[in-house]
């Protein structure tokens, strides 16, 4: 299992708000964040990063509302 950090940008405030997962590997990890993306409608965008390294960028307009 890797960890990989959330930074959810969430309308509401200024600083995103940082969540840590474990996942088996990227793809898993990127699956969790659409979740989270998904979970409320203040969260914008999220990235997901594995130490130093940008996993994914995420924008609300990128989830499909009819699979989360």
């Amino acid at each position: 299992m890797k960890t990989y950090f959330l930074y959810l940008r969430d309308d509401r405030y200024t600083v995103p708000t940082l969540d840590m997962i474990n996942a088996r590997d990227d793809d898993r990890a990127i699956t969790a964040a659409v979740g989270r993306l998904a979970y409320s409608p203040h969260y914008q965008s999220v990235e997901v990063w594995e130490d130093d390294r940008l996993v994914a960028r995420l924008d609300r307009s990128d989830i499909d509302p009819e699979t989360t």
